[in-house]
Parts: C-alpha cells; structure tokens; sequence
C-alpha cells in the first residue's frame, strides 16, 4: 500500500489532474458569484503551482530558475519605478507581500510562464525531429506570453491586481513583454527541462483556459 502511495504521489499525471482541478474549481467558483472569496487566493495559488512544477525539474535546473526568478522581478521593480518600461502602472494588495512596491510573486509567475511557453514552444518546433533554434523557441514563447498577458489584463485590472494609471493599458507594456520574455528565454540553451517537464506546458494551457474563462464569466469582487 506504502509502494502504491509513493507511486502515485511521484506521478505528474497525479500533479496535472490537481492543477486541472484547482483552476476548474476557481472558474466555476467565480461563475458561481464566488470571485470575492476565490481571487483572493491567488498567491495561494501561485506557490502550489509553483510547487508543483519545481517537484518535475531537474537537478540541473534551479539556478537557472533563479535567476529567472530575480530578472522577472527586476524587469517589474524597473517598469513600476520608472514607468518607462510597461507604462504608468502600479500593484494592488491582491498578490500578495510586496519589495520595492512589486509582489514577490511577480519574479515567480515570470518563471512559470516562461517555462510552460518554452517546453510548448520545444514541442512544437521539434515534431519534425530537427534541432530547435533557441532564437525561434524564445520568439514563439515569448509570443505565446504576450498573448496570454492579454487575456490576463483585463482580469487584473477587474481583481484589482494593478492598475493602469492613464486607463487604458499602452502598447509598451504588450512590446516590453515580448522583449522581457525573448531576452529572458535566450538564458536558456539546451536545457533538458523544456522538453521534459511537462506540467510546466499543462499549467500554461490550463492558465489560458482560466483567464479566458474569466474574460468571458459575469462577475465581480
């Protein structure tokens, strides 16, 4: 029974079906009239997720991860600073403990974005077994990215999860993306984790069908 837990606890389809669910569970909450008790918990969310992808990556991997982590977050405390990055912006209480009026989570969700996009992007370029160019792996991934980034604007601005000053968001923040991410994405080569770490690219299609679903839904906090 012991081998038969262990088995199933070490299983990334176990961990799918639970980043699955938890997002289905959110969706259908918000749908439900529920978004002011589940929108709170997106850190909450984020660190499982976060949690969940971490466990498949390999030894190899985590300063890479790191760093990623930390240039995610610079790229962040730069563009609130200055404005000159994104665009005049600024961040809400709802994600959580904030550094230099940035939350800490920023530096985590820039990783598990560029990781799912990246292991879709590998994927994708490589059905026909040639060897991927990291230049066109970073240039679909960080186009995959800046789409997504689009679905998820319209639901942070609703959550009040930050807040354009001038209204509407400005092209900058779509092209500033788009750079962050291709430049971010070029620190990674040949690393084993964008082909085999599957729940990275699960978590980022299970990410897009959330936030389209709550572009779609009826609700409020």
């Amino acid at each position: 029974m012991n081998l038969a837990i262990t088995s199933w606890v070490k299983n990334p389809r176990t961990w799918g079906a639970v980043l699955v669910i938890l997002h289905l569970v959110g969706a259908t909450g918000v749908a439900l009239g529920h978004a002011d008790l589940l929108l709170p918990l997106t850190p909450l969310n984020l660190v499982v997720c976060a949690g969940v992808v971490m466990a498949f990556t390999g030894d190899e991997s985590p300063w890479r991860w790191s760093l990623t982590m930390f240039l995610g977050f610079g790229v962040e405390v730069l563009g609130v600073a200055t404005g000159l990055l994104f665009g005049d912006y600024s961040y809400g209480k709802g994600l959580g403990p904030k550094v230099l009026d940035v939350p800490l989570l920023m530096g985590v969700l820039w990783w598990l974005l560029l990781l799912g996009s990246h292991h879709m992007s590998e994927r994708m370029l490589s059905r026909n077994g040639t060897e991927v160019s990291p230049y066109t792996r970073a240039a679909l991934a960080a186009t995959m990215m800046t789409i997504l980034d689009g679905l998820i604007e319209p639901v942070a601005i609703r959550a009040g999860w930050w807040t354009w000053h001038q209204g509407d968001i400005p092209w900058t923040n779509y092209l500033t993306w788009w750079v962050a991410a291709f430049g971010l994405g070029l620190l990674w080569r040949d690393v084993e984790d964008l082909k085999t770490n599957r729940l990275s690219g699960l978590l980022l299609i299970v990410f897009t069908a959330f936030f389209v679903a709550l572009n779609v839904l009826p609700w409020t906090l």
